[in-house]
């Protein structure tokens, strides 16, 4: 039983590891990257200029991110993950947004270490001026109708004729979209986390106010 033990203990450690090395590669590439869009231009940085300075091979950068759009517009498909497990991980009896509020603290929290790149990011998207608007927007309502879909999936709902999942989604990443564009505006050290919280218990309230919950 020790053996096992042991070896159960090993893997967890040997997985830790390799996600923290996964996050630094990750970090690394977009970094990297970002400092290219800023010093040449986002339409004339190559992933292979990318992958060179962060000091990967192309295919590196493909494990992480499915473009370089992706690490400008930033990759939706892995945030959703997060919010997947936090579903699961805290049940059906649970309402769904309570767990997409987890999901997204957690979130917040991440990003906290990185502002400076996600500062970068947004000037970015301002150069780009209209056609960073038009991604930014079609970006939004993927995930959201990604949201929806993974809601409803959740709560065995047909979100065509349900129309909860969409608005819990829609009110959620409206959020905390909010949320971190005020964190970025800002100047006066209040964390993402600590912003986040004040939007989602003051919407909390207004919804309160208007059912007389």
């Amino acid at each position: 039983m020790t053996s096992v033990a042991v070896g159960s203990i090993d893997e967890t450690e040997g997985q830790g590891r390799r996600a923290v090395k996964a996050a630094r590669t990750r970090a690394g590439i977009e970094s990297a990257a970002l400092e290219l869009f800023r010093e040449q231009g986002f339409e004339a940085t190559t992933v292979e200029q990318i992958a060179r300075a962060a000091d990967i091979a192309p295919r590196t950068f493909f494990r992480y991110f499915p473009s370089k759009d992706a690490v400008l517009f930033g990759d939706l498909g892995n945030e959703l993950e997060y919010v997947r497990e936090a579903l699961n991980a805290r049940g059906s009896e649970e309402h769904p947004m309570r767990a997409m509020a987890a999901a997204m603290l957690d979130a917040a929290d991440r990003m906290e270490a990185d502002r400076e790149q996600h500062l970068m990011r947004a000037e970015l998207l301002q150069v780009l001026e209209s056609t960073g608007q038009y991604e930014m927007h079609l970006m939004r309502q993927r995930w959201m109708q990604d949201m929806t879909e993974l809601v409803a999936e959740h709560t065995g709902t047909d979100p065509s004729c349900d129309p909860r999942p969409g608005a819990w989604s829609m009110t959620m990443v409206s959020c905390f979209g909010s949320a971190m564009h005020a964190w970025l505006t800002r100047r006066d050290g209040t964390t993402l986390r600590q912003i986040l919280v004040d939007v989602l218990n003051s919407t909390n309230e207004g919804l309160c106010q208007v059912t007389g919950k």
